[in-house]
């Protein structure tokens, strides 16, 4: 079962992004991201679902609206966690969670760390956060990445404490802590595949996509 979540943020516009909603089996949006996706595309067949507030939601004919008023968690979350209950094997695309306000996009981000942690009793968990540039993914246990060559990388720890190991990388690390956001950015894969094992935490991996031959 493949999940995309659709946010409210900069409605997608990339190869990439546009493909994971194609293939869709189910497209969660995010309160007013339907009405963006009607903007942007009327020929939805995949089965839609409405979730949040709906206090951005101006038309819902031929969806599944539920609406949830708790407010301490945003539409994102509220959507990741219906999915989880419904589909808890399901592998999840997260979309349009980035643009229009920073603090948002930084949040958006960050949010994976949290939900990475509901599969703790799935084995292989999918997920992912694509923008228009690249991919975000989560991970706490050691994983090894499709890739390409100069392909950049960039990762971020999300727990102090974190030591992390790579190969493939051309600055690689060694049981290294990164203490700040910045210290594990700009970053690049040597050959089709590299390595990293975060030993202690969870750390999230950020790939910009193949240019176009």
């Amino acid at each position: 079962m493949k999940i995309v979540i659709l946010c409210n943020g900069d409605f997608p516009t990339a190869p990439q992004p546009l493909k994971a909603l194609d293939e869709a089996d189910r497209i969660i949006c995010c309160d007013g991201a339907y009405d963006t996706l009607m903007r942007h595309n009327h020929d939805i067949r995949t089965p839609l679902i409405v979730i949040g507030d709906l206090d951005s939601i101006a038309a819902r004919e031929n969806v599944e609206a539920i609406r949830i008023d708790e407010q301490d968690t945003n539409d994102q979350t509220k959507a990741f966690r219906y999915v989880r209950s419904k589909w808890p094997d399901a592998s999840i695309s997260i979309l349009g969670a980035t643009g229009k306000r920073e603090d948002h996009t930084l949040g958006n981000i960050s949010l994976l760390a949290d939900y990475l942690e509901s599969f703790q009793s799935s084995s292989h968990p999918s997920l992912r956060l694509l923008t228009d540039y690249g991919v975000f993914t989560p991970i706490n246990a050691e994983t090894t990445f499709p890739s390409f060559p100069r392909q950049q990388v960039s990762l971020f720890s999300m727990t102090p404490g974190c030591l992390i190991s790579t190969e493939g990388l051309q600055y690689p690390l060694q049981r290294q802590p990164l203490s700040r956001l910045w210290q594990g950015t700009l970053n690049a894969a040597l050959s089709h595949n590299f390595t990293i094992n975060p030993t202690g935490g969870l750390l999230i991996v950020y790939q910009t996509y193949e240019p176009k031959q």
